[in-house]
């Protein structure tokens, strides 16, 4: 069954985490290493899984931001270079989550639109799927 993207959401902190206001959109992209083990007489390659990785990235209007919001967390792990968990709703209740290090924040100012933000996270350790 298709899930609107309307109910996602993004959140930084570990158990009651602080929504970030203002995201439009959010991506994960989760890849896994793949060594060849292929030996001379095969016909076909071989290969076994190596390391696992995932980045995250998010965009939305900028907030100003205030000790209650997700904003004012992404920026301050980003200005002292600590890790944040990074929670990624899919919809209301179904999640993936992780550590990961704002490794990119970027806060644009037209003179013509409103302010936007974006995030770039890379995680540092496993990548979970919560449930409800």
């Amino acid at each position: 069954m298709a899930v609107a993207g309307k109910n996602g959401k993004v959140e930084i902190g570990s158990e009651s985490g602080k929504k970030v206001v203002g995201i439009k959109n959010w991506s994960l992209e989760l890849s896994l290493d793949t060594l060849e083990t292929t030996a001379l007489g095969d016909d076909w390659k071989n290969y076994i899984t190596g390391l696992k990785e995932w980045t995250a990235s998010s965009e939305g209007d900028y907030a100003v931001p205030t000790d209650k919001d997700g904003q004012s967390a992404l920026q301050d792990a980003f200005l002292k270079g600590t890790t944040v968990t990074v929670k990624l709703y899919v919809d209301e209740t179904n999640y993936y989550k992780g550590e990961a290090f704002i490794n990119s924040l970027s806060i644009e100012d037209p003179v013509d639109d409103v302010v936007s933000i974006s995030v770039e996270f890379t995680g540092t350790g496993a990548l979970s799927f919560e449930t409800a």
